[in-house]
C-alpha cells in the first residue's frame, strides 16, 4: 500500500495526507520526487494531483499556524507537468 491508497477518510483528513506529501517533496526536492513517481498509472496521478493540491492551499507547509493557500502551479511545476502528460 502507498500513501495514495491510504484511506484518508475524506475532508480534513485528506488535506493532512495531502499536507503530508508536499512535505516529503519539499523534504526530497522536487526532482527526486518526480523520480520516485514518475511510473505511477494515470488513476495514481489524478490522486497525486488532488492531495498535493489540497495539502498545498490548505496546509501548514511552512509551520507558522496558518493555511498557506499554496498552489502546486508556482511550487512544483515539472511535477505538475510529469502528472498532466500521465493522466
Amino acid at each position: 500500500m502507498t500513501l495514495l491508497h491510504f484511506e484518508c477518510g475524506g475532508g480534513a483528513g485528506c488535506y493532512e495526507l495531502g499536507s503530508i506529501l508536499t512535505q516529503i517533496i519539499y523534504k526530497l526536492g522536487e526532482n527526486n520526487f518526480i523520480k520516485i513517481t514518475n511510473k505511477l498509472d494515470a488513476k495514481s496521478f489524478i490522486t497525486l494531483e488532488s492531495l498535493i493540491s489540497v495539502g498545498l492551499e490548505y496546509g501548514d507547509n511552512d509551520i507558522h499556524g496558518k493555511m498557506d493557500y499554496k498552489k502546486i502551479e508556482t511550487e512544483f511545476p515539472k511535477l505538475l507537468y510529469l502528472i498532466k502528460t500521465n493522466q
